[in-house]
């Protein structure tokens, strides 16, 4: 199970929160997103456990953890690429109208339709 832990502080390391999160292990894995342009770490991280029970404890024990004098929340880590996720990206449509159009163009004596040209 990933569980989303939000309010991280920004010096808060990856060593940091599994040494938190210690009574919890085993920890599959952590993943601290980083900004594009500054390349810090993002106040926020992903954490995966074996499965929904120990996923669970821990989101239990996060809600109420105080690491580098903030306050943690967790939650269940949503799939953003699902539809109902409410910070899923809205998905292109294509907007090409199709319409009927008559090929009005006159027939010529090899029985095939006239090709204009451009000027």
């Amino acid at each position: 199970m990933k569980v989303f832990v939000g309010n991280l502080s920004y010096e808060t390391t990856n060593q940091d929160l599994r040494d938190a999160l210690a009574d919890h292990e085993p920890i599959l894995d952590i993943h601290r997103p980083s900004d594009r342009e500054t390349g810090k770490p993002r106040g926020f991280a992903f954490v995966t456990f074996p499965g929904p029970e120990e996923g669970m404890k821990a989101m239990e024990a996060i809600n109420d953890m105080k690491l580098d004098g903030r306050e943690l929340r967790a939650d269940e880590a949503v799939d953003r690429g699902r539809d109902d996720h409410p910070a899923a990206r809205p998905r292109r449509v294509s907007m090409k109208v199709e319409t009927n159009q008559v090929d009005d163009r006159p027939i010529g004596p090899d029985g095939k339709r006239i090709r204009y040209k451009s000027i």
